[in-house]
């Protein structure tokens, strides 16, 4: 097997860590890129396991642009959400993180981050771990347990029934796109939570929006200015079913959701076009069934069980 053959079969796994470590798409694949061109430069005869040794490139490389990135995130206008990936729950492995465990994520500093996901994810040792922390490995475990308790307090379930997800979605994209805020007030938790990431190169609140009432405010304003100009598709973004806007010069939203029980309590629109570029071509998305357009019968469904809920 030659470098490019072998570098190829483990392709996604680097892609897994650095987009895991740094959670930004396009960072990841530039990093990827970079560690396959270090691999190329070295000498391999003295390397006894190829597959952890271009990891670790790929997680020294991806921990430095994190250390970096996290500098400019104090800057950041707005809330501060990692990019979304086109991505099914049924072509992921292990080290699958949906996109509200990334948010947690971003509350660790680099260090704890690195450490957590490099160990807990994808079970590098701790002499690895501290080669490219810069750490030595009792530090690293110190760390390690640190990040732990930091995430667990943070923590819920992120994994609720495929079927119901998808359910909520439909029955919630149909009460935007009607301004129905009756149906909205049952799709929703009183506490529910809105983020909107625009970066500062589109409007968006700047701040998170709590209460069912003020989020059902900016979802129907939201919606009925999107509907002039976006063309709507159900989708998949780091696993979880979601909806996806596309204007004519592209993607223009991801919006993801979480919910407890059979209600949704946090919402993420992503509208940062910066963060939008794993969505960038969508024709080749339809071809692979990441995307597909709302039909009659999406909403025919939708408005049924809204009906039976009513009753």
């Amino acid at each position: 097997m030659n470098d490019l053959e072998f570098f190829l079969e483990w392709k996604h796994y680097l892609f897994s860590i650095a987009y895991r470590i740094t959670g930004s798409y396009v960072d990841a694949e530039d990093i990827v890129q970079e560690s396959y061109l270090r691999w190329l430069s070295l000498d391999k005869s003295p390397i006894q396991n190829h597959k952890s040794y271009l990891g670790s490139i790929t997680a020294r490389l991806a921990f430095d642009l994190l250390k970096k990135a996290s500098r400019k995130k104090e800057s950041y206008i707005g809330p501060y959400l990692p990019e979304p990936i086109p991505e099914t729950a049924d072509v992921l492995d292990d080290e699958k993180i949906n996109f509200a465990f990334l948010v947690i994520l971003e509350t660790l500093n680099p260090t704890e981050r690195a450490v957590f996901i490099l160990r807990e994810l994808f079970d590098f040792d701790y002499e690895s771990i501290s080669n490219i922390v810069g750490k030595n490995a009792d530090n690293c475990r110190q760390i390690l347990s640190r990040a732990r308790n930091a995430v667990q307090s943070r923590k819920k379930k992120f994994d609720p029934d495929p079927k119901l997800h998808s359910r909520l979605l439909l029955e919630f994209s149909f009460a935007c796109y009607n301004q129905d805020t009756k149906s909205l007030t049952q799709l929703l938790q009183e506490d529910v939570v809105a983020f909107s990431d625009g970066g500062g190169k589109v409007h968006a609140a700047r701040i998170p929006i709590p209460g069912i009432q003020r989020v059902i405010s900016l979802l129907t304003r939201t919606t009925a200015k999107a509907a002039q100009s976006t063309e709507i598709y159900f989708g998949y973004a780091n696993g979880s079913p979601a909806l996806i806007g596309y204007s004519e010069d592209g993607p223009s939203v991801v919006q993801i959701f979480t919910s407890q029980g059979n209600k949704i309590d946090t919402i993420f629109n992503l509208v940062n076009p910066d963060k939008l570029k794993g969505f960038q071509n969508k024709e080749t998305l339809l071809k692979l069934g990441y995307l597909r357009k709302p039909n009659f019968l999406d909403w025919t469904l939708a408005y049924v069980r809204r009906w039976i809920s009513f009753q």
